[in-house]
């Protein structure tokens, strides 16, 4: 089964390789105009992408959709919530820990019960924020800081049957470490990448 990933669009809206499933964890929308990029544009993108099914969530920049939840798109949006695709379930959160006045964020104390809710058999988690420590090294001038989730981190420990994290948040710590994967499609400047896709078979 083919997978492609992606994060931190921003507002662009690539070409997608064929696949199976897409996978997109947040902060797709631009800053501004967001419910009319929603209608307008990431409406029509989602309908022609050569996928068989979308899996997605929200990240800290797409704030119009914390207000508005219903949108009706092609897509399995996971707000912590599950669903089973080819015999994979998919889990998906959109939090992460506050870095200014945006959406979708809480304290450590507060993702902690939230990522509690993630199904112990998981075998897909979508997640805006890395975990602490894993693919989420801020760049030198921001402090070269781990500014992941240590909630995160401790219930990836308890999932027994994972397979894959997918996640973002940190443009510039895209990479690969174990089961996890930042794969923000935009550079720390919010270019997007010549390379914005990750392309993957499970």
């Amino acid at each position: 089964m083919r997978l492609v990933l992606g994060s931190d669009l921003h507002g662009y809206l690539p070409k997608v390789p064929s696949c199976d499933i897409l996978i997109l964890a947040g902060d797709l929308l631009p800053e501004t105009d967001q419910e009319r990029f929603i209608d307008q544009f990431l409406r029509r993108w989602l309908n022609d992408v050569p996928a068989k099914e979308v899996v997605a969530t929200w990240g800290n920049h797409d704030d119009q959709p914390f207000r508005r939840w219903n949108y009706k798109l092609r897509w399995h949006l996971l707000i912590d919530q599950s669903v089973t695709l080819a015999g994979l379930k998919f889990h998906g959160t959109p939090w992460c820990l506050p870095v200014g006045r945006w959406a979708w964020q809480a304290p450590e104390y507060v993702l902690e019960k939230i990522y509690a809710m993630i199904p112990d058999d998981t075998n897909i988690l979508i997640s805006h924020t890395p975990p602490h420590g894993i693919c989420d090294k801020t760049a030198p001038e921001k402090g070269s800081e781990n500014v992941g989730s240590f909630a995160l981190r401790d219930r990836l420990a308890s999932l027994p049957n994972l397979k894959l994290v997918v996640c973002g948040h940190i443009h510039e710590a895209r990479g690969q470490s174990g089961i996890v994967m930042n794969v923000s499609s935009v550079d720390r400047d919010r270019n997007l990448r010549k390379d914005p896709w990750v392309v993957m078979d499970i």
